[in-house]
């Protein structure tokens, strides 16, 4: 198993951190690959790119992360998972249940479903087994659903600006460089 843990980490906080520790212990993949979204993402107004990619570097220095969707125009998850199902055999998409209830706004969001697998963050908010059978049920069995319970968000962090919110080196970099 390959895990993908795609995100705009805007900025990488320490609940990512706790995710990526949590589903290297829970699943034990290959390989734990992130990759922040890149500046040809549109959907939310997010710090640039090299930024984003830096403190990702710096959040999740034990994992590999990946400059892949850097691109002139934005060409969705399902060619950044078809490009890594080149190198790295049996992929999970990692995504939040706040993402999952918008995937049908997404690129080619049907052969996504139809050709990789997905690990489901829960968030308190969202009823995720019934969003997917009222919504996805066709593809139910492509989905693990993952227990996570944390209120840390980067947008509570870009809101209040709480450094206890993410790494002390991710919070010295964001001053150094007159971040959000």
């Amino acid at each position: 198993m390959n895990i993908v843990f795609g995100g705009s980490f805007n900025p990488p906080t320490k609940a990512h951190m706790e995710i990526l520790d949590l589903l290297n212990k829970e699943f034990k993949p290959d390989n734990i690959l992130v990759i922040p979204t890149g500046d040809s993402y549109t959907w939310k107004k997010i710090t640039p790119f090299y930024h984003r990619f830096e403190m990702a570097k710096i959040a999740f220095k034990d994992f590999k992360v990946l400059d892949i969707e850097q691109e002139d125009k934005y060409k969705g998850t399902i060619n950044t998972l078809r490009y890594l199902s080149t190198m790295y055999s049996n992929i999970y998409f990692c995504m939040g249940a706040d993402n999952i209830i918008h995937i049908k706004e997404w690129i080619n969001y049907e052969d996504l479903l139809k050709e990789f697998h997905f690990i489901i963050i829960k968030r308190e908010n969202i009823d995720i087994d019934m969003f997917i059978n009222d919504n996805l049920r066709e593809y139910k069995d492509k989905f693990i659903i993952f227990e996570y319970n944390n209120d840390i968000s980067a947008t509570k962090f870009r809101h209040n600006k709480d450094k206890d919110l993410v790494d002390w080196a991710v919070y010295e970099y964001i001053i150094k460089n007159h971040l959000y």
